[in-house]
């Protein structure tokens, strides 16, 4: 029996293969960088979730809210009267008075801290104003409108 016993594949099907391979690949890493910065966003809520209790319980104790960090019963490392960096993000506080009395806002921006932020998002910001708006809003978002996505 003569006959071809060279087993393999062809050129045109490993080209094939690799531009399959591809294009799955480019449909794949933007919903992969969204997935992670979803992770991250983590932070920033339970962040929030935490100011947003210390502030009701100084609330209950003093009558107003504070704009102080320090002088809330949280602890953080690296935490300042002003700031408190975390691992992804850094929040601040401004207390004030809104229309129906007083209220505070919480926004944490996006850092980079040896990792990328999609450029899709930037170092984008999110605001809580309380009691007025207790809801988390992107304040700022240098990747357009594409934060949304984010905190839905």
């Amino acid at each position: 029996m003569k006959g071809n016993k060279h087993k393999g594949f062809t050129l045109i099907e490993l080209l094939v293969v690799v531009l399959i391979i591809g294009i799955l690949a480019s449909l794949a890493i933007p919903q992969y960088f969204k997935v992670v910065e979803k992770s991250r966003v983590s932070e920033a809520m339970s962040l929030i979730a935490a100011l947003k209790s210390a502030e009701e319980r100084f609330l209950a104790r003093g009558g107003n809210y504070t704009a102080n960090f320090t002088q809330l019963d949280i602890s953080y490392p690296n935490m300042t009267a002003t700031s408190l960096p975390g691992k992804f993000f850094t929040a601040s506080l401004r207390a004030g008075n809104c229309t129906g009395g007083p209220c505070y806002v919480i926004t944490v921006t996006r850092h980079t801290n040896n990792a990328s932020v999609a450029a899709r998002y930037g170092n984008y910001s999110l605001n809580v104003n309380v009691p007025e708006r207790p809801n988390v809003q992107v304040s700022a978002c240098p990747g357009g409108s594409n934060c949304k996505e984010l905190i839905d």
